[in-house]
């Protein structure tokens, strides 16, 4: 009888004791989503403006390709593409240029990007293959600056010989994507 009487009084205290637990859980967590903080001061953040012009059309399309050398290349007056990149806002401007495959153009007449050879402000001759995500710059652009860039692309390899025959007649189709934020980085 005395442990009948033990065992039905520890069974109450521990029902007892998880349904406060369970109210004590319920209830600080029905306190942490209700707790609603004010604040009498206005939270005020102030950003420049940001404003970057892109002049220039952004595709870059070239049919009836004939392979030439770099000297070749550096010859021509026709494969040159200049743009600018002009900041007339009041924050300062960090970003890419990226030359990618312009995506109106179906992808089976498109060359491969390891004969797309190009010299971009007179640093010397890439491929676009050699380009990880075709980024080829990167930069920052002061307030009130405004930046000139010289893009000269065409189909090449350092030897012609190593052309193979289906990459005559592809087209290059390229497109000049500029991106960035504000701010330097």
């Amino acid at each position: 009888m005395y442990i009948k009487k033990y065992l039905h009084n520890r069974l109450l205290f521990s029902i007892i004791s998880v349904v406060l637990i369970a109210l004590g859980i319920i209830g600080s967590s029905y306190a942490l989503f209700m707790d609603v903080k004010t604040d009498v001061d206005a939270q005020v953040l102030t950003v420049g403006d940001l404003q970057i012009t892109f002049s220039s059309d952004p595709s870059i399309s070239i049919v009836d390709l004939d392979p030439m050398t770099d000297e070749d290349a550096y010859e021509q007056t026709d494969n040159i593409y200049t743009f600018t990149i002009q900041n007339s806002g009041n924050v300062p401007y960090t970003y890419t240029i990226s030359l990618i495959d312009n995506d109106e153009y179906p992808s089976e007449t498109l060359l491969n990007p390891s004969f797309i050879r190009f010299d971009f402000n007179n640093v010397g001759v890439r491929t676009l293959a050699d380009i990880e995500d075709r980024e080829i710059f990167k930069g920052n652009l002061d307030v009130e600056q405004t930046k000139l860039f010289t893009l000269r692309i065409w189909f090449g390899a350092p030897d012609l010989e190593d052309i193979p025959n289906e990459a005559l007649g592809s087209e290059v189709r390229l497109k000049i994507v500029v991106d960035g934020k504000a701010g330097i980085s």
